[in-house]
């Protein structure tokens, strides 16, 4: 899968600070789980309540010290006393809070990852008001003391291959929302992402390879003779067999089959689609609806074959096979 295009010249700027912050961010510590965060790695801003609050009390005193307030003087004081130690809690709540592992399930293209990480907290006190933030997507936890906890962050899916999963950021505006105080790192474990199937799925293409020896068995709805049965009222007429009927003094049929091997080739080359991402649907729809039926199946794509297998586990493989395809 290619990388997405930057249309415009605020897109690349924005692309550019973005890889010169992220640069900076990993030379200065650890930044791929696990990790232990320490003052390295955590960052610290005030809110927009935070200036706010900053910038009237700075009104208040210039104020004060014109009118020669004391008891503005005080406020001022001790407001400003409150915040800067609301900055050390909010360091406290990230200190040496330990970021073990991360990974997300595979999904298909479309539908929405869950990412779960797991965070620590070694130390006797509880961690509140903590949240896992990536754009605009956020889920808040706290760590109780001595535990551990799995946070769970929803993530959209749009193509199919190998997805990183970019930066999170772990961050606290706790106890009174005047700093937030947060710390960056970034999942080694890809999310993969299967194709998105065929809707309605093909159906299955009959019969498979001659090299596999599989044995075949009949369906009752193919159109090769097989044998003669007594006549049913739900039969056509077109199906009664006259000459016997009469040479056996009763209504006779002809019972029509087709050969079908319960093992299934599914190749790239037969699977219907007007491009590579349509047969590659189409070639999942497959591999599902095998998965479903129980059957023994081959993956032949151009570049590799899988199988022939069945159960849960070739499943998976076949589907990675698919969304690696093209993008090896």
């Amino acid at each position: 899968m290619g990388a997405a295009r930057l249309s415009t010249p605020g897109d690349r700027h924005h692309a550019l600070w973005r890889r010169v912050l992220d640069h900076w961010v990993r030379r200065r510590a650890p930044a791929h789980p696990p990790i232990s965060l320490s003052y390295r790695q955590v960052f610290i801003l005030p809110t927009r309540f935070g200036w706010t609050l900053g910038a009237l009390m700075l009104a208040m005193l210039i104020g004060s010290l014109n009118f020669n307030n004391n008891l503005g003087l005080f406020t001022a004081f001790i407001v400003g006393g409150l915040a800067i130690n609301t900055t050390l809690l909010a360091y406290r709540n990230l200190r040496h809070l330990h970021i073990r592992h991360g990974l997300a399930a595979p999904v298909f293209a479309g539908q929405t990852a869950t990412f779960q990480l797991t965070v620590a907290n070694t130390e006797h006190r509880l961690r509140p008001g903590l949240e896992l933030v990536q754009g605009s997507r956020r889920t808040r936890f706290e760590v109780a003391p001595d535990s551990t906890t799995e946070v769970s962050l929803a993530m959209p899916t749009r193509r199919r291959g190998w997805q990183a999963v970019g930066r999170l950021r772990v961050e606290t505006r706790h106890p009174l929302g005047l700093f937030v105080a947060w710390s960056w790192f970034w999942p080694e474990q890809p999310l993969l992402v299967w194709p998105r199937p065929a809707d309605p799925a093909p159906p299955l293409p009959d019969g498979g390879r001659g090299e596999f020896g599989q044995a075949v068995h009949h369906d009752n709805d193919g159109d090769e003779f097989h044998s003669l049965r007594r006549w049913r009222e739900s039969d056509p007429l077109h199906q009664i067999a006259w000459k016997a009927s009469q040479r056996h003094r009763t209504l006779l049929s002809r019972e029509y089959r087709r050969e079908r091997s319960p093992h299934v080739v599914l190749e790239f080359e037969r699977a219907p689609g007007r491009d590579i991402e349509e047969r590659i649907s189409s070639l999942t729809a497959w591999v599902l609806k095998a998965d479903q039926t129980r059957r023994q199946y081959t993956l032949a794509l151009p570049d590799c074959l899988v199988g022939p297998g069945r159960g849960r586990t070739h499943r998976d493989r076949c589907l990675r096979a698919l969304a690696e395809f093209g993008n090896r």
